[in-house]
């Protein structure tokens, strides 16, 4: 199976640096940090990011993405610019922090009957990939509200080294979407994984149909062979739900990672 190193995302409404030394006790090897509140681009001084930075290769972390707080699609053209350039913020923090992922929830592709809003999103999309990889980033947009054969054709079609995609298994399973169909579709456009099969909570299921793997769940062990067939070797990131203590929960997937 792929030796993807196993990686956490951190709560955002909490201090990040206690989070950071405690990812590392508990065996993480990288974090994904939300650019909000007193990470965002207009507020991390420079003095902030050299200090993130030290702290993450104090305890030998890395920084896996940032991701990009969107309230909205990106298939009106309302208040576009400012979006555009606050995306633009972000990869640049992005890379001054020492990653060169930005992962983000762009929205779903508008139906071909509504061209306006189609080809606002279209350009929005390539108009975001030109501003990353000028800024030496690649924006991996979340996957979801769109099928992973749809998204790969969006990709293809823009062909844009600025744009990626990340693997989420509980947001496509809350659209309807099998996540182990959308990481075979997308293939070498994966730069991103969860290792999550529900909104902000970690893997709780056996990991294959032959040790009990509960109906309507992901077959874990197909999943990461879907990966492995795409030459992914990225990080496969545990987004815990917030109401419980992340330690446990980032245990429990590492462990149950192991019997693959």
């Amino acid at each position: 199976m792929i030796p993807c190193p196993l990686g956490i995302r951190l709560e955002p409404s909490r201090p990040i640096r206690e989070q950071v030394r405690a990812a590392a006790t508990f065996g993480a090897k990288g974090v994904v940090l939300d650019a909000i509140g007193d990470l965002s681009p207009d507020r991390l001084t420079e003095t902030g990011r050299r200090e993130l930075r030290h702290l993450l290769r104090s305890v030998e972390m890395s920084l896996i993405a940032l991701s990009l707080p969107t309230k909205r699609p990106f298939d009106t053209i309302d208040q576009l610019d400012d979006r555009l350039k606050r995306a633009e913020s972000a990869f640049t923090l992005a890379y001054e922090l020492g990653t060169k992922l930005v992962l983000a929830r762009v929205g779903g592709l508008p139906p071909e009957s509504d061209t306006l809003a189609r080809e606002t999103f279209v350009g929005a999309v390539r108009e975001l990939g030109r501003r990353a990889d000028h800024r030496g980033v690649r924006l991996a947009i979340e996957t979801g509200p769109d099928t992973g054969e749809t998204l790969r054709t969006l990709l293809d079609s823009l062909a844009s080294n600025g744009l990626g995609a990340s693997l989420d298994p509980a947001w496509l399973m809350q659209n309807g979407h099998d996540a182990i169909v959308a990481a075979v579709a997308l293939g070498p456009w994966v730069v991103h994984a969860y290792a999550t099969e529900s909104p902000k909570s970690t893997l709780v299921t056996s990991l294959s149909r032959r040790s009990g793997f509960p109906p309507g769940g992901i077959d874990w062990e197909e999943f990461l062979g879907a990966l492995e067939e795409s030459n992914y070797r990225g990080f496969l990131t545990v987004w815990p739900d917030p109401a419980r203590e992340p330690g446990p929960q980032f245990k429990s997937v590492a462990d149950r990672f192991r019997q693959l």
